[in-house]
């Protein structure tokens, strides 16, 4: 449905603002600002998600047939867009970093967001639209849920990747706890990172937009 000028400027500059966002958000997560993923998986829900009377910025804008990009590289799981981190200086010795990089995959905004699998639990496949919702409306971009999604909760705990055993030896006081295995913890912020990356990359490479976001 053909939409009016007026709107298709007011839904066009909300979806640059929703872009900001992101971007922002981006910048600090890289700053050590981990929890801002939560504010972008709010901004994707935005831009990508339809539900009943909900209607994404992509919709109103008709592009919901442009494509996307995509870091998968064919493993099917979170081994696609995340890599382990090791520091037993830290507290957290254990973490998860996005991959970020330049390598895509192309396809269509609806798998991209609904279809192609970014982590596998208890043999059943979440996409980045679950997690990013599992995010926004249950873990507070939006809402605080009294419970998690189990898979959610697997995701958050990281107990299906590497697990760093605190039995080491310090000349002093170890940093982290000891007697105990570590675990990242931050795997559904990474992937939301990643999901952050290949969005924003998307909107430049196809030029979604006109004017620089």
């Amino acid at each position: 449905m053909a939409i009016s000028n007026s709107k298709r400027t007011r839904f066009t500059t909300k979806l640059e603002e929703q872009l900001r966002f992101i971007q922002r958000s981006c910048e600090a997560f890289d700053n050590g600002a981990e929890d801002e993923a939560i504010r972008v998986a709010t901004s994707l829900r935005v831009i990508f998600h339809d539900k009943k009377q909900n209607v994404s910025l992509v919709t109103h804008l008709g592009i919901g047939d442009s494509k996307m990009l995509s870091s998968s590289h064919g493993h099917g799981d979170w081994k696609d867009y995340l890599s382990i981190k090791l520091d037993v200086t830290s507290p957290q010795p254990v973490s998860m970093i996005p991959r970020l990089g330049d390598k895509f995959q192309e396809l269509s905004i609806r798998d991209w967001w609904n279809t192609e699998k970014v982590f596998v639990n208890d043999s059943q496949d979440y996409s980045r639209r679950m997690i990013a919702l599992s995010a926004a409306e249950k873990d507070g971009g939006a809402h605080v849920d009294d419970e998690l999604e189990k898979y959610y909760e697997a995701l958050c705990e990281g107990k299906y990747a590497f697990g760093l055993n605190g039995n080491l030896e310090y000349a002093g006081v170890p940093p982290f706890q000891q007697g105990v295995t570590h675990y990242a913890n931050n795997a559904h912020l990474a992937l939301i990172r990643q999901f952050a990356h290949e969005a924003l990359t998307s909107v430049a490479h196809f030029k979604w937009l006109k004017t620089k976001t």
